[in-house]
């Protein structure tokens, strides 16, 4: 797979009622934008590809949420955010939100479907993300 970008994906979750972030740095992934107009409304969005070499330390959205320590994984999964680039910002609920994150960054994205396609050789296998 050719891979023209590296990514940062913050894996969200729930501590009590309070809006948790894990940031994970994934390198070498492919991200395709579109950017169109149907009508009145914007119909942007984009496809990032995460080869699954890069997925030692992945486990499935359920798995992961079950974890009382999530540090040495992560996921993807509907609702997350995923930015064009490495970028070192954390996010910390009432201190530095998804709010502020896109108002720093131009290509900050809410994943809205995973598909996990995991056929073919195993250097094409992959995680198919579709954010907006």
């Amino acid at each position: 797979m050719l891979t023209n970008v590296d990514c940062t994906v913050y894996n969200k979750y729930l501590v009590g009622r309070i809006e948790t972030w894990q940031r994970v740095e994934i390198e070498a992934t492919h991200w395709e934008q579109r950017h169109a107009r149907e009508g009145n409304q914007d119909n942007d969005f984009t496809i990032v590809y995460i080869p699954f070499a890069r997925g030692d330390d992945y486990l499935k959205p359920r798995e992961w949420q079950a974890l009382s320590d999530k540090s040495d994984n992560w996921t993807v999964q509907i609702g997350d955010a995923i930015v064009k680039g490495l970028v070192i910002d954390e996010l910390v609920a009432g201190t530095f939100t998804l709010s502020n994150l896109k108002a720093k960054y131009d290509d900050v994205l809410v994943i809205a479907s995973v598909d996990t396609r995991d056929y073919g050789s195993s250097n094409m296998q992959h995680w198919e993300v579709t954010a907006r």
